[in-house]
C-alpha cells in the first residue's frame, strides 16, 4: 500500500490566458473507461466527475486563483488480491473526504487495469469554502498516510511499515 501526491502546474500562453488542458487531461487519464469499470468507479466530492475541470475553474476564476498549482494528482494502491473494486473504491472516498472533502473539490477514481487496484485523486488546489489554496508539504503527506493507515487497519488491510533510517555520518556543522 502505498500514497503520494504530484503538482499539476498551470501554464501561460503569450496572451497570459491560464491553460487548463493539463487538469482536463489528468480528470480524462483517472476516469478512462478501461481503467474505470466504464466509470463505474469514479465519483466526485463537492463536485461532479463529468464537470469537474470546468467546476475547479470556476473556484479558481472566483477566487482569482488561476495561476501556480491547478490542482494535485494523488494515489492509494492496495496490496495484490486484499480489495475488492467496491472496497478500493469506498476506502478512497473515505480517504478523500477524511483529507480534503470539508474544503476542496476532489475526483476520486478506482483504476482495474493492473494486478494492483489504486484509486486516484485530482484535487482543486484552491478551495471552494474560503480560497485558500492547498500545499502539499511534509505535514499534509504524514496526514494523508496517517489518515491513509487508520482506514486501511479499520478494514484489516496492510499498510507500510516505517523504514528504519539510517543514521548520516555526514557533519553538517
Amino acid at each position: 500500500r502505498s500514497s503520494d501526491l504530484r503538482f499539476i502546474t498551470a501554464k501561460e500562453d503569450k496572451d497570459f490566458a491560464i491553460d487548463y488542458y493539463s487538469i482536463h487531461k489528468v480528470i480524462d487519464y483517472v476516469k478512462a473507461d478501461y481503467k474505470t469499470e466504464q466509470q463505474c468507479y469514479v465519483s466526485g466530492i463537492n463536485c461532479e466527475p463529468e464537470f469537474a475541470c470546468m467546476q475547479m475553474k470556476k473556484v479558481k476564476k472566483m477566487y482569482n486563483k488561476e495561476n501556480g498549482i491547478l490542482a494535485y494528482h494523488g494515489f492509494q494502491s492496495f496490496k495484490e488480491g486484499e480489495v475488492t473494486p467496491e472496497q478500493a473504491h469506498k476506502i478512497g472516498i473515505q480517504l478523500a473526504e477524511e483529507m480534503w472533502g470539508d474544503r476542496f473539490q476532489v475526483v476520486v477514481s478506482t483504476h482495474l487495469n493492473t494486478k494492483h487496484i489504486h484509486n486516484h485523486f485530482v484535487v482543486n488546489s484552491v478551495s471552494f469554502v474560503d480560497g485558500k489554496k492547498f500545499y502539499s508539504n511534509r505535514y499534509s503527506y504524514g496526514l494523508m498516510r496517517h489518515l491513509n493507515d487508520e482506514i486501511c487497519k479499520e478494514y484489516k488491510l496492510s499498510v507500510l511499515e516505517e523504514k528504519e533510517c539510517k543514521k548520516s555520518h555526514i557533519n553538517f556543522g
